[in-house]
């Protein structure tokens, strides 16, 4: 699998220096209120973006990997606790078994048959 990731970001990239090379004009954007931009090569126009989005999009995954790690730790610390008391159950149970039994008293009439 870490083979076909390598592939695939190697045509990415590929691709990305073909486009470059392809699209090498120089730019200028304007804005309302006769704003613009200094001149740039209007690649950059495709790849600044691009680049903000995979930083914006780590810093998302981060916070969530962040979370679910914390769920991970806490579930873990819950287990441990869950499987203590069942250990502790368990050899409560075994140590009644093993217990003798007390029997109570009982009388040892015999049961007598009226005769009419």
């Amino acid at each position: 699998m870490n083979y076909f990731k390598l592939v695939i970001l190697v045509f990415i990239f590929i691709l990305a220096v073909s486009f470059a090379s392809e699209n090498t004009q120089s730019v200028t954007l304007r804005y309302y209120f006769n704003w613009e931009t200094p001149t740039f090569p209007m690649y950059l126009l495709m790849f600044i973006p691009f680049f903000i989005g995979i930083v914006i999009g780590s810093l998302v995954g981060f916070g969530s990997r962040f979370r679910l790690k914390t769920t991970v730790k806490n579930l873990h610390k819950s287990k441990g606790e869950l499987e203590e008391k069942l250990k502790q159950a368990k050899e409560a149970q075994i140590s009644m078994e093993y217990e003798t039994p007390i029997l109570e008293e009982t009388p040892t009439d015999t049961e007598v048959i009226p005769t009419t």
